[in-house]
């Protein structure tokens, strides 16, 4: 099977250098794998959009379908090949977010299972390892090896140049590649911290329910045929009863 990418190369400005993507597709398959990854969590997290469109055992045996079909037409119109294995891998992708969208609607109350313990470990594991390990490393190597980037020697800027090259103010300090190299990779760590605590928050309240709006006292949700307010009465003297005091009577009521 051929390289799925195909072979196109673009110049980088600013002499930072040519992205080609054969050459970048090991950052950019881990890079997909992690955003799907990423969606797949934020997908969990949300109640099933919609009835699932057929039975579960259907949908199971559909994932083989299209893997099996998208090999054999891959196989038969070798011309089409990788637009049909791309077709394939997003097909994959859109069923299984199918799925999950589709699941059948958990009690919040029932306990999880040993085997779901242990295969949600193993995804988050794969995300801790994809995000602050597989992705960054693989970026290192690329500005490295492709784009050239850790050559201490070539610079963005220097403190002689004017800022943007129009204003007669010098840059404040020295810009190489390594270190531009570097604020990449910090960033992506900055990108993939945020969205863990993001995601962890939002796994904790998944099942929180919002509290409904209180009822305005001055428009009680109920009252007497005579038009008083029996939620606030009642409240009063409940207060009046606990605190020892006589029970007042109601406001408007008459005596003897």
């Amino acid at each position: 099977m051929p390289n799925l990418l195909p072979d196109w190369t673009v110049t980088l400005p600013w002499d930072l250098g040519d992205f080609t993507l054969r050459e970048a597709g090991r950052l950019l398959w881990f890079s997909f794998a992690l955003v799907v990854g990423l969606v797949v969590v934020i997908t969990l997290l949300r109640p099933p959009a919609r009835k699932r469109p057929f039975p579960t055992k259907v949908g199971v045996a559909l994932f083989f379908v299209i893997l099996a079909g998208g090999l054999v037409l891959g196989k038969l119109i070798p011309s089409l090949q990788r637009t049909i294995v791309f077709l394939m891998l997003l097909a994959l992708v859109a069923h299984m977010l199918l799925m999950i969208a589709s699941r059948k609607p958990r009690d919040p109350e029932q306990e999880a299972t040993w085997a779901e313990c242990f295969a949600g470990a193993v995804g988050v594991f794969a995300l801790f390892v994809l995000g602050y390990a597989i992705v960054p490393h693989e970026w290192l190597t690329f500005a490295n090896a492709n784009l050239d980037w850790g050559d201490s020697t070539k610079f963005v800027f220097t403190s002689h140049q004017d800022i943007l090259g129009i204003l007669p103010v010098h840059y404040p300090f020295n810009l190489d590649y390594p270190a531009l190299r570097d604020i990449v990779v910090t960033m992506i760590y900055v990108v993939m911290l945020g969205l863990n605590l993001k995601l962890w928050v939002m796994w904790q309240k998944r099942n929180e329910v919002p509290a409904p709006a209180a009822t305005d006292e001055a428009t009680p949700a109920r009252r007497s045929r005579f038009g008083r307010p029996l939620r606030v009465w009642s409240a009063r003297r409940a207060e009046t009863h606990s605190a020892g005091g006589p029970t007042p009577a109601p406001s408007g009521s008459g005596g003897m």
